[in-house]
């Protein structure tokens, strides 16, 4: 590949790749079984899971890839979208499985502006207006699942070592709504963000209470045998993915020799550090006209990317393995 967008191809291919592990399995398997008492149990109170781990650790695009593979599927068997529809454009579409993002949520009203928003509802009024109306619409809309993401955007100001000011009552606040959302059987949920975020939901104990599983998307432990394979098959899929997409001519082996445990080293068992290495190591390699990515891109990579954004503290791919780079929890 060397056309003069080959840099621009790159990064928009990288964004359409999706790379099925047995942890999305997993998770899709909660996500079901959540919907399931949606159906089967409407009117009464609802349950919640959750996802938290390190950022990059694959986490929203394991809700991305369930909306556009297990509810895209659902909503054409449901005769909501013809069966040639782009998937992705019927997980933007579809409301069965409602995901948003607390980025910018401040207050129970943001919150509720952001429900309606994404059922295509008004925006403005008061505050227990839009909470009321936020209320109508995922039960007018039949939403099955609620997953909110980026659930840091609640903490606590003391939590997040910002300042010394006193705590903002707003999260409280917001974590209440939420657990009234849950109690009056509106509609379960999913939460999702970092692990520091987990307190926001574990510290009452009533929210706590009706939590049915809290997925597990950690670092991938280099010294657990199970964890270790979804590593090394994460990292040999990407590869494949390279051609697959068109972008080099051959595959890419990142099976082979020590790559493997140097890529684990470089994003400390994060799988979507793994793909990021990858892409900046493809713009090196189709910069040097290759027909694929090879180690001493990797190289590059790690030393160009990774280090510099604090995302490796060395490269293990030069200076060769260190004890405590091997991953443990």
């Amino acid at each position: 590949m060397t056309d003069k967008n080959g840099h621009g191809r790159i990064l928009a291919e990288f964004e359409k790749m999706r790379i099925k592990h047995s942890r999305l399995e997993q998770a899709y398997a909660v996500f079901d079984n959540l919907r399931k008492t949606r159906r089967d149990a409407p009117f009464e109170p609802k349950r919640w899971a959750c996802i938290f781990a390190p950022t990059h650790s694959g986490k929203s695009t394991a809700v991305r890839m369930y909306l556009e593979t297990i509810v895209a599927k659902d909503a054409i068997v449901r005769g909501l979208y013809p069966a040639d529809m782009d998937p992705k454009q019927i997980a933007l579409k579809q409301r069965i499985v409602l995901h948003i993002s607390l980025e910018g949520v401040t207050n129970i009203k943001n919150l509720a502006q952001e429900i309606l928003r994404a059922l295509g509802g008004p925006t403005k009024g008061t505050t227990s207006d839009l909470l009321r109306l936020a209320y109508d619409y995922l039960n007018e809309h039949n939403v099955e699942l609620l997953i909110i993401d980026e659930l840091q955007h609640l903490m606590r100001e003391k939590d997040k070592e910002k300042d010394k000011r006193g705590p903002s009552e707003e999260p409280t606040n917001l974590t209440n709504t939420l657990k009234t959302m849950l109690i009056r059987g509106l509609v379960p949920m999913a939460f999702v963000g970092i692990e520091e975020a987990r307190s926001v939901v574990f510290n009452d104990t009533q929210l706590s209470g009706r939590c049915i599983k809290e997925i597990d998307y950690s670092r991938l432990d280099w010294t657990i045998r199970a964890e270790r394979e979804i590593f090394e098959n994460y990292c040999g899929a990407v590869g494949l993915k390279l051609k697959q997409h068109g972008l080099f001519e051959h595959k890419s082996d990142f099976m082979s020799g020590d790559v493997p445990i140097c890529l684990h080293a470089a994003s400390s068992g994060r799988v979507g550090i793994v793909s990021r290495i990858v892409e900046q190591a493809a713009l090196i390699a189709v910069d040097d006209g290759s027909s694929q990515v090879l180690r001493g891109h990797l190289l590059q990579a790690v030393d160009l990317w990774a280090i510099p954004k604090n995302m490796s503290p060395y490269n293990l791919f030069r200076e060769g393995l260190r004890k405590t780079q091997v991953f443990r929890r």
